[in-house]
């Protein structure tokens, strides 16, 4: 199977969503022009919506000569996505598999949460750990479709 490039990646998972809040909820959402907004999709309830979607990396720290492996999904935003208010909710859509065959776990975070808790900017990138043992970042917004569908 050819490797998708990170563009037709994102258009996986703006196409997901888009069908996603269709089909559960009965909610319209359109895509807008990368060249004059930051966020990716509209809803007809008026959220404005980064679509961020991710394949199995591997995250890797080296502590005392061994190399410690786990993997995640790295998300990234641009540039123009980080200043405060230029969407309302981010979108993460992590596939388990390369093939993306599966449906994708779902977190629908809040804008304002994705943040540096030490210097309270934007966050650019982040990772969410795959298969988590226990309580980890990120795994409370997993499908928290509310945050989309209430007005």
């Amino acid at each position: 199977m050819e490797k998708r490039t990170k563009s037709s990646l994102g258009i996986v998972g703006e196409t997901y969503l888009i069908a996603r809040l269709l089909r559960d909820f009965d909610i319209v959402s359109a895509k807008v022009p990368q060249q004059f907004f930051a966020y990716d999709l509209i809803t007809n309830n008026g959220k404005k919506l980064e679509v961020k979607t991710a394949r199995p990396s591997w995250n890797e720290k080296k502590r005392k000569e061994k190399i410690y492996r786990w993997p995640v999904w790295k998300f990234r935003r641009t540039p123009k996505q980080l200043p405060e208010g230029t969407s309302e909710i981010v979108v993460c859509l992590g596939f388990e598999s390369e093939d993306m065959t599966k449906d994708p776990h779902c977190f629908i975070i809040p804008s304002e949460k994705l943040t540096n808790e030490k210097t309270g900017k934007p966050r650019e990138l982040w990772m969410v750990m795959i298969k988590p043992k226990g309580k980890t970042k990120f795994w409370e917004w997993e499908n928290r479709w509310d945050l989309i569908t209430e007005d």
